[in-house]
């Protein structure tokens, strides 16, 4: 699905392990959005370029990643950020938990969240608007940091599918 009018389009690597843990990032305190934020490895989609490779790229740029340790599964459905983007998020199965590096001019640290704890924790929701959009924001308190806005809304639709696979 194309970005609506207005918004620029961005994917983010949803990155899963065999023992059940997500791929995030700590973004810099140092940056001029999102600083110090828990989120996913993503960013801007440039021309010609598919949501896969967008998150495959910038999760090498951000973490080192290398594109032959994830594998793309397919894609949840596109998020509305706040800040005008239409953001893809590419599921990924990762094999193992490869050796990482942090880019410091992005992130400041690399996080294995179990899906289990982030699952069990409590999540709770508000409604926030900017910039004429309205949207509900989800938030995971895990481990003495909240999970929260565009990541944790990815998050929550991740879980909700993933009970609802469990159930059938």
């Amino acid at each position: 699905m194309a970005a609506p009018s207005g918004f620029r389009p961005a994917a983010v690597l949803v990155g899963l392990t065999p023992g059940g843990e997500l791929l995030l990032t700590r973004r810099t305190p140092d940056l001029p959005s999102h600083a110090g934020q828990i989120s996913f490895p993503g960013g801007r989609i440039e021309n010609g370029e598919t949501p896969e490779a967008a998150a495959l790229r910038e999760a090498w740029e951000e973490v080192r990643l290398p594109p032959r340790a994830a594998r793309p599964l397919g894609r949840l459905p596109a998020v509305l950020s706040p800040y005008r983007y239409h953001v893809t998020p590419v599921l990924a199965w990762l094999e193992g938990k490869p050796p990482l590096k942090a880019n410091p001019a992005e992130v400041s640290e690399i996080l294995w969240a179990p899906l289990a704890e982030l699952a069990a924790a409590g999540a709770w929701s508000e409604w926030r608007e900017r910039e004429g959009l309205r949207r509900q924001v989800w938030h995971y308190p895990w481990r003495g940091r909240d999970v929260w806005g565009l990541t944790a809304n990815v998050l929550h639709e991740l879980l909700g599918r993933l009970c609802r696979a469990a159930a059938d």
